[in-house]
């Protein structure tokens, strides 16, 4: 064997070992990127049903509170118990 020929086999020899781990690598970044786009999709459409919410009026931002008696609780509760 030449000395081309025994680098050509070298050369052959670690681009089979490396190979499939950059195939690997190169696999996992598209399904990381395919993943990324999906969730900022996602975000997107959660944006615009919060503002459509907001804008709608059915946020319950700017609601009164409901009031609650804690006295008549407390009575209640005391008239439970001795019933």
């Amino acid at each position: 064997m030449a000395k081309e020929d025994k680098t050509e086999v070298v050369e052959e020899v670690k681009e089979i070992k490396i190979n499939p781990m950059v195939k690997k690598a190169n696999e996992a970044a598209e399904r990381m990127e395919a993943a990324n786009k999906k969730h900022e999709e996602l975000l997107n459409k959660q944006e615009a049903m919060a503002v459509e919410k907001t804008l709608s009026g059915e946020a319950e931002a700017g609601k009164p509170a409901e009031k609650v008696d804690k006295d008549q609780e407390e009575a209640d509760k005391l008239m439970a118990l001795t019933g």
